[in-house]
């Protein structure tokens, strides 16, 4: 099971002033509020930007955060996202023909291969003839389930068959180009809550003070 790690490392913030140092209690606690909010500010947006650059759906994206979220506490700053999932199988996304005979008779008329569309940008790719893909139907009796998907043989004989896969969403959101951009993002918003923290903490001193 392939996993995405999502770090927002607070030791690169250099956001505290040496006033504010003077306060590490309300330190900690707006760094605490900071955090919190960034990870789900950051799951938001990468439940957003993945199907931009995929053939995926926002909900099955968030999905794979369930249970791997890492939430700080006021003693323990360390906070993370990870996200778990298996490869996908081309059912997760369209391929055409979409129709099992349809596809088959093509197949065996013209040799016409099957396409499956993964990114957004490029179109449908040919899957390669030397996979010997086929679509069949997946025994789901229930109507919400997956009732058919692409197949490949194991061996020479007709059985056993398995469902082609490709990459799973943790190696979406790790891929090149989106690992940084998520990363970026996440930084970014760390920054701005700590400083509308910060300012919270300081507003509450100073009422204090001129409360005597």
């Amino acid at each position: 099971m392939g996993k995405g790690l999502i770090q927002i490392d607070t030791r690169q913030i250099d956001l505290l002033s040496v006033e504010l140092q003077s306060f590490p209690k309300q330190t900690q606690t707006a760094m605490y509020h900071a955090l919190k909010r960034s990870l789900d500010q950051t799951k938001n947006e990468i439940g957003r930007i993945v199907p931009k650059e995929y053939v995926i759906k926002q909900r099955e994206v968030k999905e794979t955060f369930n249970g791997g979220i890492n939430y700080p506490t006021k003693d323990n700053l360390n906070a993370s996202l990870i996200s778990t999932g298996k490869r996908l199988s081309f059912a997760h996304f369209p391929y055409k023909p979409a129709d099992p005979l349809l596809a088959k008779m093509l197949q065996i008329r013209y040799g016409t291969p099957l396409k499956v569309k993964i990114k957004k940008r490029g179109g449908y790719k040919t899957i390669s003839p030397k996979h010997g893909a086929f679509i069949a139907s997946t025994g789901a009796k229930s109507a919400d389930k997956t009732q058919y998907n692409v197949f490949r043989r194991l061996g020479k004989e007709r059985l056993p068959i398995a469902p082609m896969r490709t990459l799973s969403i943790p190696q979406m959101i790790t891929a090149e180009g989106m690992e940084e951009k998520i990363q970026s993002f996440a930084l970014e918003k760390f920054e701005q809550r700590l400083e509308h923290e910060m300012n919270r903490a300081m507003d509450r001193i100073q009422d204090k003070m001129k409360g005597g």
